[in-house]
């Protein structure tokens, strides 16, 4: 046969294979159910404005009567507006806002009352005008500096709260004739200046939570209430007890104070004294503390029981702190009960000792209403 003849022949029974393409990339994820799941366009995201703010006069009104304006939580940002109020304004309050300038007061010149606590406020200023003002509250803000108040004559201000700022310096506070009461815990403050002795008129001076090194203080002949607790103070400054001998309440804990020396009888006046968590190994007697009536000396070094009888000295003494001392054996029950037994035998008529109340009866009047109160079984 000749080779045409053969091309021409039909073709065998043999299967001819024909090549079958791949099966398509199964798609990335979870194999087949991908394939089922819907494709979603998203929108492009909306551009974010940031917070909303409100504005007082707009948002937040108040009536054209009004001498006190009173805004907490309110996130006001911006101190505008207050010329409808005018002279009739009497207190600004508003706490807790977002507040970053002291602004726009020109017009409330016979404001009394001036409270920015937390906010934003960075610099003191503008308000050397408002010379009634007897409260002025700046307390928990971004303040590091005082200096601008010495441009302030604020002849009636009695009560300066600076707290929860960033103040390393106190400077230019001394010349308010008026001020009783003075607040600046919980700054950077290193040191109490001597000009502090200028505010003869000061009842309460609060340092509490600063970096105060020493505690000596100039005669402050008004100040009943010192706080200094939670600084760096590991000396007694027996100067202070013979400059400062009408204190009433004196809070010195959480330092690394030593056993109070003698001169500490001094302060005659003393009806509350926190001395918590120093290096303190004794309670002293002092029989001249006549008046005293809270002693608080929990988390100290006391380690021996018998110290507790000199609390018998005290005459007037009503609350004891002595716990988590090594004489109180916490977590021992039978040096726990000891501790107790102790300190009411040399203080028979203690009211309070640690967080107990003692030698009281709580009398429950009731007219039997309260059976019919679901939840409550009858006896």
């Amino acid at each position: 046969m000749s080779g045409e003849a053969a091309a021409n022949e039909p073709a065998s029974d043999a299967t001819v294979e024909e090549e079958v393409p791949p099966p398509p990339a199964p798609f990335a994820g979870n194999g087949p159910s991908e394939r089922r799941r819907a494709r979603v366009q998203l929108p492009p995201p909306e551009e974010d404005e940031g917070p909303t703010y409100f504005r007082i006069g707009i948002d937040h009104t108040y009536g054209p009567e009004d001498d006190e304006i009173h805004f907490q939580c309110a996130r006001i940002k911006k101190l505008e507006n207050l010329e409808v109020a005018g002279e009739r304004l009497k207190k600004l309050i508003l706490i807790a806002n977002c507040v970053e300038k002291i602004e726009n007061l020109e017009s409330n010149i016979n404001l009394e009352h001036l409270e920015l606590y937390q906010n934003q406020v960075k610099k003191i200023e503008n308000i050397q005008h408002l010379k009634n003002l007897s409260v002025l509250d700046l307390s928990f803000n971004k303040i590091r500096l005082t200096d601008s108040l010495g441009a302030c004559q604020f002849d009636r201000l009695e009560r300066l709260y600076l707290s929860s700022n960033k103040i390393v310096d106190v400077q230019n506070i001394f010349h308010f004739p008026a001020l009783k009461m003075l607040e600046l815990g919980s700054n950077r403050i290193r040191v109490i200046p001597p000009e502090i002795g200028q505010l003869i008129q000061l009842e309460e001076l609060w340092l509490g939570r600063n970096k105060i090194v020493s505690m000596a203080m100039p005669p402050l002949p008004s100040l009943r209430h010192l706080s200094m607790q939670s600084n760096r103070l590991e000396v007694w400054d027996t100067s202070l007890f013979q400059n400062l001998s009408g204190l009433t309440h004196f809070y010195v804990g959480h330092n690394n104070l030593p056993d109070l020396p003698d001169d500490f009888a001094l302060m005659t006046n003393l009806k509350e004294v926190d001395l918590a968590k120093n290096a303190i190994t004794l309670v002293k007697p002092m029989p001249q503390l006549t008046k005293l009536e809270e002693l608080w000396m929990n988390d100290n070094q006391i380690s021996d029981l018998a110290e507790v009888r000199n609390l018998s000295v005290f005459p007037s003494l009503q609350t004891v702190y002595l716990e988590r001392n090594p004489m109180h054996g916490l977590g021992n029950e039978e040096a726990e009960t000891k501790y107790k037994e102790a300190i009411l035998q040399s203080v028979p008529n203690l009211l309070q000792l640690d967080a107990a109340r003692l030698n009281q009866n709580v009398r429950v009047i009731t007219d039997g209403s309260e059976q019919q109160v679901m939840g409550i079984r009858k006896a």
